[in-house]
């Protein structure tokens, strides 16, 4: 069906074009605004990624350094758009809280009002195409560049060049259409051209994807009279909540903190769209008044559309504001987590697609992968979840939970992590396929790596637990003791290991970190003395005590595995520290001293 409907969209088009070279004319002014701005996005995401993170983590700890980030990235961006889309991606991936995801799209929203401005007052003004052409020329040579960066640079500087071509283009077109026909014998008014216009305005963001694209055209028509004043609000209007339609359907795939965002854009612009519609005329009057403050002649229709804009968003924020939070709230009791989520990935969806996101949430994923895998690791060596997070010393806990427990091993892997883990591996696979960053690539090789080990040290367990099962219970002091000390180190690992993995203070992470090598060299050696001891007095004999040397050997492994995963975590969660950390840990003999 989407195919029936391109190709007669084609054809239409076709024809419109055979039967006016001025549509045509606009036409291409429109598609060339478009791929300016595709352009320029895409170079700001491969040339700004690393600083965009970096700003990111500094400039959006408070719900008003959230929004002013926001402002920031769409008014260099000029794409409310991608910055909508940055925002949900980074909160899928665990990068943001809600309420920061919302002031950055606060922000996004005057923002985006920027390129109005620029428009309304040079755009319609002064013959934009020749500040097009030498910024084209130069992107084009900075394209040729072998060097990465450059590349990205070019991209931008083609887009922001194709970008004043396409305004260029529009504003010739809509004079030109004038001289064939007069649009504005359409124009309706009263608050019944207000709703038509505004549906017009809804429509032409959806199918440009852009409200800043929807806004030039507007101008364009308002200077060229093919539209009247009142009837171009109404597409200022619509195109603030057309332009939220993209974000809504990239939510679908996200995961449920993506889709409660994506709502509360949606639901925000609709807030807006209600209030300047119900008060138009209102709204009206003040932009006269407005008007006359910063001296925009009464008859610049095009400069107090580009107020409008402004002023119903920051009126829309400002009224907001006070509660985030509290929206917040509000999105997450209609928007609920399902109560088998942990059954399930949390962090990973086909919404992420920013690199530093990518990473973010599979070090999430793993995080969470571990949470999983030792609350069944626990029942392995038969004490619970709950022993786990409790008070009691490791000595004491296998003192209360001297007999053995009843659980399917098999099921609650199943279950709890190869759904899991065979997601990470396909969201990995995927993400590298779609990156050209060869270190994004290895990080991400690395970390599939780290839940290989999880899923090892799993498996060992099973193995181990066999044996545990048969002997805890025996009335050999010497074999009981034995496979309680297996079980009181391997709780004491799985303690500090959850301390490590949920971590973000990277002096306590290293140093827990040797904190576990230090003790898995300490059980090694012990283990060994301990078991000699026994041969040595007859308290079990050498079968059974070939079995507790492999499961000693089992338990060091494990731990092993663990501690490489919680390793990998540590160095490549961030690529620009990631030989810090590499150089941090290495110095093990310093941080056991």
């Amino acid at each position: 069906m989407q195919r029936v409907f391109l190709i007669a969209g084609l054809a239409f088009l076709s024809y419109l074009f055979f039967k006016s070279e001025n549509i045509l004319l606009l036409s291409a002014g429109i598609a060339i605004f478009i791929f300016g701005m595709v352009a320029m996005g895409e170079g700001f995401k491969s040339s700004g990624g690393g600083a965009l993170e970096l700003f990111l983590r500094r400039q959006t700890s408070t719900k008003l350094k959230s929004i002013f980030f926001g402002i920031a990235a769409t008014t260099i961006m000029q794409s409310s758009t991608l910055v909508s889309l940055l925002s949900i991606s980074f909160l899928s991936a665990g990068f943001l809280s809600l309420v920061q995801g919302i002031g950055i799209l606060f922000g996004s929203q005057i923002g985006t009002t920027s390129g109005a401005w620029l428009i309304a007052g040079f755009g319609v003004k002064v013959d934009i195409a020749k500040y097009a052409m030498p910024v084209i020329i130069f992107g084009v040579i900075f394209l040729l560049q072998s060097s990465k960066k450059f590349k990205s640079i070019g991209q931008v500087l083609v887009g922001i060049g194709f970008l004043f071509l396409g305004v260029a283009y529009i504003k010739d077109g809509f004079e030109a259409i004038g001289n064939d026909f007069n649009l504005a014998q359409y124009s309706m008014n009263g608050i019944t051209g207000v709703i038509i216009f505004f549906a017009l305005g809804i429509v032409i963001a959806i199918i440009t994807q852009s409200s800043l694209a929807t806004i030039v055209l507007t101008i364009a028509a308002l200077n060229a009279e093919q539209v009247s004043y009142i009837n171009a609000l109404g597409i200022v209007i619509g195109a603030n909540l057309g332009t939220t339609m993209t974000g809504l359907i990239s939510s679908l795939g996200s995961n449920v903190d993506g889709k409660r965002l994506a709502l509360l854009y949606l639901a925000f612009n609709i807030f807006i769209c209600v209030l300047s519609i119900v008060f138009i005329y209102q709204l009206i009057v003040l932009i006269r008044y407005e008007a006359i403050a910063f001296g925009i002649d009464e008859s610049n229709y095009a400069l107090k559309l580009a107020l409008f804009h402004t002023t119903i968003n920051v009126f829309g924020v400002a009224f907001l504001y006070p509660w985030i939070e509290n929206i917040a709230a509000v999105a997450q009791k209609i928007i609920r987590q399902k109560t088998n989520a942990e059954d399930d990935v949390l962090y990973l969806s086909s919404s992420i697609t920013h690199e530093k996101a990518i990473r973010e949430a599979v070090c999430k994923e793993i995080c969470h992968l571990y949470r999983n895998a030792t609350n069944i690791m626990t029942f392995g060596i038969h004490i619970t979840p709950k022993d786990l997070y409790s008070d009691k010393s490791a000595e004491e806990v296998i003192k209360l939970r001297a007999g053995t427990l009843d659980f399917d091993y098999e099921q609650m892997y199943q279950k709890k992590i190869k759904t899991i883990y065979g997601k990470i591996v396909n969201f990995v696979v995927i993400s590298q396929s779609m990156s050209e960053n060869e270190n994004i690539v290895k990080d991400l090789t690395q970390l599939q790596k780290a839940a290989h080990s999880i899923v090892e040290a799993l498996k060992d367990v099973k193995h181990l637990q066999k044996n545990l099962t048969k002997y805890i219970a025996s009335p050999n002091k010497g074999i009981k003791d034995g496979y309680n000390s297996i079980r009181e180190y391997l709780l004491t690992q799985f303690r500090i290991l959850i301390k490590v993995f949920e971590s973000d203070e990277e002096d306590l992470i290293v140093v827990l970190i040797a904190q576990l090598e230090m003790l898995s060299e300490k059980f090694d050696k012990n283990a060994l003395f301990t078991l000699g001891t026994l041969l040595k007095a007859g308290s079990i004999s050498p079968l059974i005590g070939s079995s507790l040397m492999n499961d000693n050997a089992y338990a060091v492994q494990i731990s092993k595995s663990l501690i490489q995963a919680a390793k990998i975590i540590f160095i490549h969660k961030d690529i620009a520290q990631r030989e810090t950390m590499q150089a941090v840990l290495s110095e093990n003999n310093e941080i056991k001293e």
